[in-house]
């Protein structure tokens, strides 16, 4: 449960504020060990770029699309395996390293900022290889994600570290996303 739980904290730094993710990549151990100060402040750093998001997109025009970082992908982890056989959490981080994978896919990002995702997220105690359901059933379960436009599947995607925004993809290159971390 609290692996779970970091994937939810670990998702703002590269979302919105890079000198967290590097705050929790020092610290991850400590928060896995349930470490009062370093819990306190994870969730209080989390609070506040969560209302900061909020504040700046209070309709949900836009911007506050980027909380769901991770969570296309993991939506589809969960609902091709049942709900409940894996936590929430657990889906949002491999979610975000399938998320992370198509930004260097779509030349956002370097292959290292990924590889540094990856690797904080596996080091949090979470898989970061998802279920083999087929590039074709997750395509088809993220179709029917809130996030989706007319069949049109939209992905928070980093634009560079701290940076993220919706983005559209060829299924092609989602497919290869998510074949390269399926178990």
């Amino acid at each position: 449960e609290i692996s779970a739980g970091l994937a939810e904290v670990i998702k703002y730094g590269p979302i919105a504020d890079d000198a967290f993710l590097t705050w929790i990549e020092q610290h991850i151990d400590a928060l896995r060990a349930r470490d009062r100060t370093a819990l306190a402040y994870a969730v209080r750093r989390s609070c506040e770029i969560k209302a900061w998001v909020v504040g700046q997109d209070e309709r949900e025009s836009g911007l506050r699309a980027i909380l769901n970082f991770g969570h296309t992908f993991g939506h589809a982890i969960e609902a091709g395996l049942g709900y409940g056989e894996w936590l929430h959490g657990e889906a949002v981080g491999c979610g975000m390293v399938m998320a992370a994978d198509l930004s260097v896919r779509l030349g956002l990002i370097d292959e290292a900022y990924a590889e540094r995702l990856t690797r904080l997220i596996e080091r949090a105690g979470l898989p970061t290889r998802g279920p083999r359901l087929g590039a074709a059933r997750y395509l088809e379960l993220m179709r029917v994600d809130k996030k989706s436009e007319a069949g049109q599947i939209r992905f928070v995607l980093i634009d560079a570290p701290g940076r993220a925004s919706l983005h559209r993809a060829d299924d092609a290159l989602v497919a290869q996303a998510i074949e390269a971390h399926c178990a």
